[in-house]
């Protein structure tokens, strides 16, 4: 089989004949973060279930999470074309997972439907996006261990994409017996730190619209380390609030990775440093003078 680009796949079994594992290998993906592949999936003939079948949220499949058959049995070109639009146009849109399960499709799809029920704190219920692969990364971290190993239980390994278009393995242990319990349940703790860990994708959210071309020129793989570094650079000086983490990023991505410590910046960040002066405001005031 040639090598699938735009991935890391060296630990996926179909990568790997020498690979056993029992089961079949499935694909987890975001609709909404791949347009057009439903489009695809028709195309090259693959099989594949909605999450959302069945329940009052089944009209909407273009948001849904899909899960997909990787079939040995299946036309190879077909399926080499397949896995190759998937990996070439989600990569770096945290939208894709995969697993490896001995249950038979349709009751994988119910049992993985199932864990889209949660409740926060105070009996919140909410869908659980487990299939956005940076909520499925950071649930990894906050689950108790009875809730993680419960929560995988239905598949012998899974692997998720990252942040920076690494596929990272999870080990689980299969039970064919369901041990999960619905809803899932998460603390005051647990939901805080499922927010903490977004907050580098909200302020990608706002660069993305705000300075399109610098974004987009920066390699897929080096947006969230830049992020995160330059949140804790702004940390460092005070800024907390996600809307000036945020502003600081801009700045940083507008002036360069060492703006802060040139000047006319490390005058004007010691002011916001010391409490002296506002950084929303300072940055307006820079910017005023810039176009003077």
């Amino acid at each position: 089989m040639t090598m699938i680009t735009h991935l890391e796949i060296s630990n996926l079994p179909f990568a790997d004949p020498s690979i056993e594992f029992d089961g079949q290998l499935y694909a987890l993906i975001d609709n909404g973060g791949l347009p057009g592949l439903a489009k695809q999936l028709d195309r090259t003939n693959a099989r594949w279930i909605s999450l959302f079948a069945g329940s009052r949220d089944e009209g909407a499949l273009a948001v849904a999470p899909l899960l997909i058959l990787i079939d040995g049995n299946q036309n190879p070109f077909q399926q080499q074309a397949m896995l190759n639009w998937i990996c070439e146009h989600g990569t770096f849109t945290s939208s894709i997972l995969f697993m490896v399960s001995q249950l038979p499709m349709a009751e994988l799809a119910c049992r993985l439907a199932l864990r889209l029920d949660a409740t926060l704190p105070d009996n919140i219920d909410i869908v659980l996006r487990y299939f956005d692969a940076r909520v499925f990364e950071q649930l990894m971290v906050v689950l108790s261990k009875e809730q993680k190993t419960a929560f995988l239980s239905v598949a012998d390994r899974w692997w998720f994409v990252d942040r920076r278009g690494k596929i990272q393995p999870v080990d689980a242990v299969f039970s064919e017996a369901e041990m999960h319990k619905v809803p899932l349940s998460l603390t005051v703790e647990q939901e805080g730190m499922m927010l903490d860990a977004s907050e580098p994708d909200q302020v990608a959210a706002f660069l993305r619209p705000a300075v399109p071309v610098e974004y987009a020129n920066m390699a897929p793989e080096l947006r969230y380390d830049f992020i995160v570094r330059h949140m804790g650079a702004a940390r460092m000086l005070g800024i907390y609030a996600t809307h000036e983490l945020a502003l600081y990023c801009l700045m940083a991505l507008l002036h360069g990775e060492k703006f802060s410590i040139q000047a006319p910046w490390a005058t004007v960040l010691g002011e916001v440093k010391s409490g002296k002066s506002d950084f929303t405001l300072a940055v307006a005031q820079m910017e005023f003078n810039d176009v003077q």
